[in-house]
């Protein structure tokens, strides 16, 4: 408003449009909480997940009764998205609230992430808060930056030494059972009696290569979704465990995925080359202290950088000024919110097979993919993307 303008308006007039700003925004915090940096933060990433693939969005193959007694508790996103279809350059989105192209890391191998960057971790820790990590896979090892402003990294996941073929050593473990990284985690957590913590669990379930254990591996055929199951399994122990603890009902939650998986939808069995929703879409639940919200859908798309804001708006921790975010707090969407353009890149045809690098946005309904020939879906009128 130019100066000009506000002249214009009465005194009177600019007080009451002051108070009814006042007033929204105290209606709000009525609905969702005040922040308060004394809330315990958990974020659980469930790698590989795609979101068509879990009851709370719609699929009938497994059953996962811990993810739906949290989403019960939560505000879920139906159309939540990647930014990238690898495990590094997504988690490395997820905690710095930047795209790849900002923070520097677009593979899972070499790149590191630049001690210049600021993390999720290193703000609250400024906040106050213990900050606490435990992850599943060699490729979120501390080597690659991702563990800067954690007090307690647990990356266990050192590689063994397998058969010599071909004169090369080949490695045996590049991942961990989730139940493990669980219980390592646990461990720090006996430590955080009283204090605000923020802590990251990491599970490789349902990565390949699909070997859940007994009973999923009898249970689900598809062993995909067998992983899943195991993957509830651990997510079950820890809210058991956050319950006993006294810090369920005052947590800030978060569960989501880093990206999805192919599945053979277009073509690719796994993940990290092509762009198409199945790789892309994830879950995403968000369970606010007191169960605020609980039941709650949200259907306009948002992306992983928006976890970012919204988990330091909540503990009122301050943005870090360093580096170009564009996400935004996932409670701006609960009254729809506007629509953006969501981003996505995959470089990994390149770097690793020489092939020409991928580039997507999604908007409302409309998903382009740049690959050298461009595609177009209308994921309203085709959501399987079979018609470009």
């Amino acid at each position: 408003m130019n100066e000009r303008r506000a002249a214009a308006w009465p005194p009177h007039s600019r007080f009451a449009v002051a108070l009814t700003l006042a007033l929204s925004l105290a209606g709000c915090n009525r609905f969702i909480g005040s922040p308060s940096h004394n809330t315990p933060v958990i974020l659980i990433s469930i790698d590989t997940l795609r979101s068509d693939h879990l009851p709370a969005y719609g699929y009938r193959g497994v059953a996962t009764p811990n993810i739906d007694a949290l989403r019960a508790d939560s505000i879920l996103y139906e159309r939540a998205y990647s930014h990238v279809p690898l495990t590094l350059p997504s988690h490395v989105s997820i905690l710095t609230g930047m795209l790849p192209a900002d923070h520097g890391v677009r593979d899972n191998v070499g790149f590191r992430l630049a001690d210049s960057v600021p993390t999720l971790q290193e703000s609250l820790k400024k906040n106050g808060y213990a900050t606490g990590a435990a992850v599943s896979a060699f490729v979120l090892r501390r080597e690659t930056g991702i563990a800067k402003g954690f007090d307690f990294f647990d990356d266990n996941v050192e590689p063994m030494s397998g058969q010599s073929v071909n004169g090369q050593t080949v490695i045996s473990r590049v991942q961990r059972d989730g139940a493990e990284t669980l219980q390592a985690g646990q461990r720090w957590l006996d430590g955080q009696v009283g204090r605000p913590f923020f802590f990251f669990l990491h599970l490789y379930e349902p990565h390949t290569p699909y070997t859940p254990p007994e009973p999923y591996f009898s249970r689900y055929p598809n062993h995909y979704d067998g992983e899943i199951a195991f993957a509830d399994a651990i997510v079950g122990s820890l809210i058991d465990d956050l319950k006993r603890r006294g810090v369920y009902d005052k947590s800030l939650i978060v569960l989501l995925s880093d990206h999805g998986e192919g599945l053979n939808d277009h073509g690719e069995e796994e993940h990290g080359i092509f762009l198409y929703r199945e790789a892309l879409q994830v879950p995403l639940i968000v369970k606010l202290p007191k169960s605020r919200k609980a039941g709650e859908t949200v259907d306009t798309p948002v992306e992983l950088v928006d976890v970012f804001p919204t988990i330091l708006e909540r503990t009122g921790t301050p943005v870090p000024k360093a580096g170009r975010r564009i996400g935004q707090s996932l409670l701006n969407f609960l009254n729809k919110g506007p629509i953006r353009p969501i981003y996505a890149e995959s470089y990994y045809p390149r770097f690793h097979f020489g092939w020409s690098d991928l580039h997507s946005l999604i908007e409302g309904k409309d998903h382009y993919i740049r690959a050298p020939q461009a595609e177009l879906y209308d994921l309203a009128a085709d959501p399987a993307e079979k018609k470009n």
